[in-house]
Parts: structure tokens; sequence; C-alpha cells
């Protein structure tokens, strides 16, 4: 038993889009002075994956979560669903931040795409906004955190159980299924 190819997709958008938005965050928050490039690369990804990713969020609240695997023990089956959880609040968290940031931070303007693009707010966040960056770089270490849960139990199932668990999210279910 699968996915269905919609669930597919906004996985894989997911993962894309974190990967790339992890990278550029880890190079604007190590370097120095990173390049404006870099940071225009990781407010104009999150801008343009923000409607996916709350819809994939929004769309697993209101669906729940797929039935685990029956095969797997009570304690692989508990682990899947906390990580599940703790994804979308790491993911609700680092959205939010990032929107504060972007758009009510004290610069008048960013560049989507070489594009300014005005801010919507200056609002002064002074001391407020400190705590949204800590909130923003919190929550990117939580999601790694489970990403790296995540990769390692579905290595767990492919290399020792090797019990098919990996194509659930590869090969989409058939219709009715």
């Amino acid at each position: 038993m699968g996915y269905n190819p919609l669930s597919l997709l906004l996985h894989w958008f997911t993962v894309l889009w974190v990967v790339v938005m992890w990278v550029a965050g880890v190079l604007i928050s190590r370097w120095d002075d990173s390049p404006d490039a870099v940071y225009d690369l990781h407010v104009t990804v999150g801008v343009l994956g923000l409607a996916f990713i709350v819809y994939r969020i929004v769309r697993r609240m209101m669906r729940g979560f797929a039935e685990a695997n029956p095969g797997h023990a009570g304690w692989e089956r508990w682990l899947a669903r906390a990580v599940q959880w703790v994804f979308l609040a790491a993911l609700s968290v680092s959205i939010i931040t990032g929107v504060i940031k972007t758009f009510l931070g004290t610069s008048t303007q960013y560049s989507l795409w070489g594009a300014e693009v005005p801010k919507i707010g200056r609002v002064r966040l002074g001391e407020v906004g400190e705590w949204v960056e800590t909130l923003h770089e919190i929550a990117a270490y939580v999601l790694f955190f489970a990403l790296i849960l995540h990769v390692g139990g579905a290595l767990k199932h492919v290399v020792l159980d090797r019990d098919g668990t990996l194509m659930r999210i590869l090969k989409p279910s058939s219709p009715g299924k």
C-alpha cells in the first residue's frame, strides 16, 4: 500500500524545498559576509514554496496521516508518527518566523530573482526580532534532526529489514487502494 500521486508529489517537493532552504540558511548563518544572492535565494525559494508547504500541512491536518504499516513494531509506528508531528511543527514554525523576518523586518525590500520587492511593512521588531530569529534557527535544527531520524528509519527498512517500506513513498498506490 502506497501513497496517492499528489501525496508523493507534495512529499518530494517538500524534500527538495527543505534541502534548498537548509543549505541556503546554513550558508547565511555561517558565512559572515554571505552574498546577497544566497539570502535572495533563501527568501525566493521560501516565498515560492510557501503555498505548497502550507497546503501540505493543512491537507495533512485535515486528512490525517497515512495508516502505519501494521507489520512494523509498535515502537517503530510510534516513532514514525512522532517524527511526522515534529516535521509539521518545525515546518510551521520555520514558515511563520520566516514570513515575519522577511516581510516585517527592518529593511524595506528584498530581491526576488533580481527584482526588488517592497516589504509589506517596516516594523522594527527590536528584541522580538531576536526571538523570531532564534525560533527560526531552532526550528531549522529540529527539522534537520527529524530528517535524520526519518532517513535513518528509511535506511533501516531498506538495508536491515528489506521489507519494501521505501516503495510506499517511491511508487504511487493504485486507484482505489
